[in-house]
């Protein structure tokens, strides 16, 4: 999202874009596509080059780095989660929170009060293309994150309990570029989330977008976007007996979750980019480059 930032400015307000990193390789490189190869420089050369007038632009991972008061430039932190840093630096002049909850948990542990920009998702990658009765009943489940088996495995020992049907089967899948991920959503009915906590929750949005009846946790985040019941199968962390309630309920009538699906795809459709670069336009105006 960075990055898009930084593009949006360029695009935007003509200014010239640098990538501050300290590191040799540029993350996502092999995951996303990126439309300008912005210079790269490291934070030494940065510290040495940037004005009063600049815009310094990072996410609260950087916090330790005391930016905000090691700076004398404009500086703006997009806060895309709660969970990724220990400390936020309080020090910038410009905070944009990714989500409510993000807003919430802000305001509430830091005492600094947030505007709302979500993040978007590239609707061009993600989206439905494979009628309902086409797609694989198998529940797609994104297996890098540590919490994940012992959520699952608690999760089929209540379906157990509850049930005696035949266990549900899972698709895990990892390491994918976007457009795999897109290219696996979009032929697969199903997407379960037992991430507890997100600052937004893109993949949920992406596998929505692509069609997918999403199952599982909340996330917090999510809340930005979810309606259970209506575009998804949510609920909060923990709630393992009503998750493995629809569990059971898409195993037993996978067909029954069309309309889900549709909602679904309709709720993703207000997160484009379009609508993403919009919001950063009007507040970089009202705010930043004024």
């Amino acid at each position: 999202m960075l990055y898009q930032l930084g593009r949006i400015c360029f695009e935007q307000f003509g200014t010239q874009v640098f990538i501050v990193q300290n590191h040799n390789i540029s993350r996502g490189k092999q995951r996303f596509h990126y439309q300008y190869d912005f210079p790269t420089i490291s934070i030494y050369n940065m510290r040495r080059i940037i004005k009063e007038q600049d815009l310094f632009i990072c996410n609260p991972v950087q916090s330790p780095h005391s930016f905000g008061s090691m700076l004398s430039s404009k500086k703006l932190m997009y806060l895309q989660g709660v969970t990724n840093y220990s400390r936020l630096d309080t020090k910038f002049d410009y905070y944009v929170s990714a989500s409510r909850f993000v807003q919430e948990t802000t305001r509430s542990k830091y005492g600094i009060n947030t505007p709302v920009i979500n993040p978007y998702i590239n609707l061009s990658i993600f989206h439905h293309d494979v009628s309902w009765k086409q797609r694989n009943n198998e529940i797609l489940v994104l297996d890098y994150k540590i919490d994940l088996q012992p959520s699952l495995n608690r999760l089929l020992e209540v379906y157990h309990q509850k049930y005696s049907d035949a266990l549900p089967e899972f698709k895990k899948v990892s390491n994918l570029t976007q457009r795999e991920w897109a290219e696996i959503l979009t032929t697969h009915k199903f997407y379960l989330t037992l991430s507890p906590v997100e600052g937004f929750g893109l993949p949920s949005l992406e596998a929505m977008a692509s069609g997918c009846v999403v199952l599982g946790w909340d996330s917090y985040g999510g809340r930005d976007y979810f309606e259970p019941g209506r575009n998804a199968l949510v609920v909060e962390e923990g709630d393992f007996d009503q998750l493995a309630k629809y569990l059971h309920e898409i195993l037993s009538f996978p067909g029954h979750n069309l309309n889900l699906s549709k909602n679904a795809v309709s709720t993703a459709k207000n997160y484009s980019f379009e609508s993403f670069t919009e919001n950063w336009q009007d507040f970089l105006e009202q705010n930043v480059f004024i």
